[in-house]
């Protein structure tokens, strides 16, 4: 076969959802060699085809925009995040998602004008273990002035979202916060509205709501893990990073739980640093305090760790809490299945939140052969509140987009793929479900055997039956007396 054939045949070879293998990859890169030093590329041009939703940083892109789209009718959508991490790349992929959607319908019409959504991002790197707060104001800064950025789409950790949200805030611009679950951001527009009225949670529920959401579970495990098992469920530990944003939620947790029967006999508080053994010893002793349910509060890599340990260790206790990692289907591998029986706190799945989720849902999948994270559903949701904000205010500028976001509340929620949307006062998500509108609730999903995710009841106490795809399993070694 001829170098050019060669060159065609992998052009046109089948790739999975976009993706090209590492063989793939090797083998153009020897060919490109090879035709390099022949002289064979006179006047040939060959560029592999980048996959779909591929983060780009520093760079606009404007996916399923007309070709020769005029730059003055590109609006642009800046995304602010670890651009390298998995909350990056799924808010990176959650927006082009939507912005190609939309653009391919036409996109928005302002003044009897079609204007067409972009993308830019630029890396906060706020997951590194040395954060270096400077490094997400420089981002946020460089995505304003230089890469033109309207809007701003992001946001993950706590102690950096609030240093390069002032430069945000300063440039008087619409941030929608995809990540941070803090409840302070909202606080801030309660507090000083003229300047934070600029800042929207649309994911996830903030840290007040999400303690309470899992309160809620708790207290259903309790009644049902007692008549399954017989053993009176009142011991609970806690496994939580050492982080800002999980001092809230355990404090909650620590002066809430009492008063319903429950006993905390066991808070571990780790460093991001910790290692396998490091888990092992933790759920040594969380076993040995005889704990029946283990709350975990993680968002980052150690929750691989955390659940390998656990099916190694084989504590007498349920894992039920906030795993970020084990929202993705990777997850099931990346422990090798040792996550079953753990059940994690999920913006979304595979059932009938809304009308849009299943079809959200099927498109994510259809294109990145992925689960979405909840950045990523995060970041969808967001662009079409912009676009409806931007159409029903016919105007870009983000002050006058407001009122009109503000408009979504309980009496007009939005409908968006991760639940129905209903911003308080504060401009954060209301929580909680009423009649048969389920608004930004979080689902409680359970690895169960094979692989496979499900959502799980809550008694109703979060979510109603309707969207539960499955009942609880309780690990096979059993539950502390």
């Amino acid at each position: 076969m001829s170098i050019k054939n060669k060159i065609k045949f992998l052009r046109n070879l089948r790739r999975d959802r976009g993706e090209i293998s590492m063989e793939t990859k090797q083998i153009v890169a020897i060919i490109l060699i090879v035709v390099i030093i022949a002289g064979v590329a006179i006047g040939l041009y060959f560029f592999l085809p980048t996959a779909y939703g591929a983060v780009v940083v520093g760079q606009l892109v404007t996916p399923g925009a007309p070709s020769g789209t005029p730059r003055d009718h590109i609006i642009v959508i800046g995304i602010l995040d670890p651009m390298t991490d998995i909350q990056g790349e799924g808010a990176w992929k959650g927006s082009y998602l939507a912005v190609d959607e939309i653009n391919s319908a036409g996109g928005v019409t302002v003044d009897g004008e079609k204007y067409y959504f972009g993308l830019v991002a630029e890396d906060t790197y706020e997951s590194d273990t040395s954060l270096d707060l400077t490094k997400g104001t420089a981002a946020a800064t460089k995505i304003i002035t230089e890469d033109g950025a309207q809007y701003i789409i992001g946001g993950f950790r706590t102690e950096s979202v609030l240093a390069y949200e002032e430069t945000i805030m300063d440039a008087k611009m619409l941030f929608f916060g995809t990540g941070a679950s803090t409840d302070i951001f909202c606080q801030n527009v309660i507090d000083d509205y003229a300047r934070y009225q600029y800042f929207f949670r649309t994911m996830p529920i903030n840290s007040t709501s999400l303690a309470s959401s899992l309160l809620r579970y708790l207290l259903y495990l309790k009644a049902y893990m007692t008549a399954v098992t017989g053993n009176n469920i009142t011991k609970v530990a806690i496994i939580r990073e050492d982080l800002s944003w999980t001092e809230g939620m355990s404090a909650f947790l620590n002066g809430y739980l009492p008063l319903y029967g429950f006993d905390v006999v066991k808070e571990v508080a780790y460093p991001i640093t910790a290692e396998a053994t490091n888990f092992a010893t933790y759920w040594q002793q969380i076993d040995d305090a005889e704990a029946q349910i283990t709350v975990p509060i993680i968002s980052a890599q150690g929750g691989i760790l955390m659940s390998t340990q656990y099916a190694s260790v084989q504590p007498k206790t349920l894992l039920a809490g906030i795993d970020v990692m084990s929202q993705l289907d990777s997850y099931w591998n990346e422990t090798g299945g040792n996550c079953q029986y753990e059940v994690e706190l999920q913006s979304t799945l595979r059932t009938n939140k809304t009308a849009k989720t299943i079809a959200f849902w099927d498109a994510f999948r259809e294109h990145y052969n992925e689960d979405p994270l909840y950045t990523a559903v995060g970041s969808y949701d967001s662009v079409y509140i912009l676009k409806e904000g931007i159409k029903k205010a016919q105007s870009f500028n983000s002050t006058l987009i407001i009122p009109y976001l503000e408009a979504m509340n309980t009496a007009h929620p939005f409908e968006g793929a991760g639940g129905n949307f209903a911003f308080t006062h504060g401009h954060d998500l209301f929580e909680g479900y009423i009649g048969n509108t389920i608004y930004s609730v979080t689902l409680f999903c359970q690895w169960q055997a094979g692989g496979h995710k499900e959502c799980v009841s809550t008694g109703g106490l979060v979510y109603p039956d309707s969207i539960v795809t499955a009942p609880l399993a309780l690990p096979p070694w059993g539950i502390n007396e």
